[in-house]
């Protein structure tokens, strides 16, 4: 027993030295076949390609991949020498043929291989990724037995991020200023762009107007100096590679201190809260309603004493002092 369980140990050692072995010996027969093709004939030169001549993997192909739910991305397998055999693409958690060849073999039609005639990459193309397409897909040869090579696809989804709350008051004649984070994307984004309602203004005549992208730290900065009312309204940072998002300006005239983005020269603001707005408000309103009941309740208290003074019994003659 314990001779053929070490038998079958040294098949598999050797099994393994040979997969491994596999691209040199591949490498070593297309030489041969190389310095002795001018001497074949075109059947017997077909015949070693399709027959004799292993195909092997390119080793240079990236092998791990991050992309961004929503957008378009490809895994790229590339084999050598691959002669009449076919090139198939399967999802390892569940071991299901995505293609084989240029075919679609999944109802999924968000799959696709491309290939070029003469060309060896086979690409897998996922169009509008999600999260639940993250894993490991394998590029199939369909040698006996079958080689693969295993590729990682990580699926984020990125969204961008303006700091602060998502409600934001200004005072008149100060500055805006805004600043977006688009961190969660794998790659810098190209561009980011800021808009007001479905307006672009990166690019405003308006003037008073800045922008500050910086793509390494995938953040940008909106100033918008001397806001008026009519600065007011919806803005929306929306980098290329992210998911937008958006924050609400107000733009008010007066002193309303709880209200108001404060700072040196209006440029540095502080958020506050519309919570924080409506106590100010209401406690406004109640002390202007406790001033304007102040004469009523004076004149009210002024009556009620002289009515009472009035009305105080005399004193019965028989207790009057005797003079």
């Amino acid at each position: 027993m314990a001779q053929a369980t070490t038998t079958i140990t040294q098949r598999k050692c050797k099994c393994n030295t040979m997969s491994a072995n596999l691209p040199l010996i591949a490498a070593f027969i297309n030489f041969i076949v190389f310095c002795f093709a001018d001497t074949l004939s075109p059947e017997m030169q077909i015949y070693w390609e399709n027959h004799l001549v292993q195909p092997y993997f390119d080793n240079s192909s990236k092998r791990e991949v991050t992309a961004i739910a929503g957008q378009t991305c490809q895994l790229h397998c590339r084999v050598k020498s691959l002669g009449d055999r076919a090139v198939s693409w399967i999802r390892k958690r569940d071991l299901h043929i995505l293609t084989v060849g240029i075919l679609t073999y999944t109802n999924d039609q968000r799959f696709q291989s491309l290939h070029t005639d003469g060309s060896d990459e086979w690409t897998l193309r996922i169009t509008s990724p999600q999260a639940r397409d993250s894993g490991v897909y394998e590029c199939q040869v369909s040698t006996e037995p079958k080689i693969s090579q295993s590729f990682r696809l990580n699926v984020v989804v990125s969204k961008a991020n303006i700091l602060g709350n998502s409600e934001l008051f200004v005072k008149s004649g100060s500055d805006i200023n805004l600043t977006c984070e688009a961190l969660q994307s794998p790659q810098p984004p190209s561009f980011i762009y800021w808009y007001k309602g479905g307006r672009v203004i990166n690019y405003s005549q308006r003037g008073g107007i800045s922008v500050l992208t910086e793509q390494q730290t995938r953040t940008s900065r909106l100033v918008i100096s001397r806001a008026s009312p009519s600065d007011s309204g919806n803005y929306t940072c929306a980098p290329s590679n992210s998911d937008s998002t958006s924050v609400v300006v107000h733009v008010i005239k007066g002193e309303h201190p709880a209200a108001m983005q404060h700072g040196i020269n209006g440029a540095n603001g502080v958020h506050t809260s519309t919570y924080q707005i409506a106590v100010a408000i209401i406690s406004a309103c109640f002390q202007h309603l406790l001033l304007s009941r102040l004469p009523l309740m004076a004149t009210g208290f002024s009556l009620a004493s002289s009515s009472s003074s009035s009305s105080s019994p005399s004193l019965p003659a028989a207790v009057r002092p005797v003079r």
